[in-house]
């Protein structure tokens, strides 16, 4: 008795992520060149892992602290 088998390999969806310097000009040939193709959908997104107000309050502080306006502790200090 023969008996017939079907294989049959479905992929419902994969997701690659991918890291890239956005100001890179080969980096953006490359992705213009994936989304020219037609055979992948890009999903765009801009996850910031910190809020606005936060990256801010960072980037006044890494500009007050060029600008020589800062305190430094004496590692003994710390605890006092």
């Amino acid at each position: 008795m023969q008996r017939d088998f079907q294989i049959i390999n479905i992929t419902i969806m994969s997701t690659l992520t991918l890291q890239f310097n956005a100001n890179n000009s080969l980096a953006q040939s490359i992705i213009h060149s994936i989304r020219d193709a037609g055979v992948f959908r890009i999903i765009e997104e801009n996850r910031m892992p910190y809020s606005q107000e936060f990256v801010n309050k960072i980037e006044a502080s890494e500009e007050q602290f060029a600008a020589g306006k800062f305190q430094t502790i004496k590692t003994e200090d710390l605890w006092k």
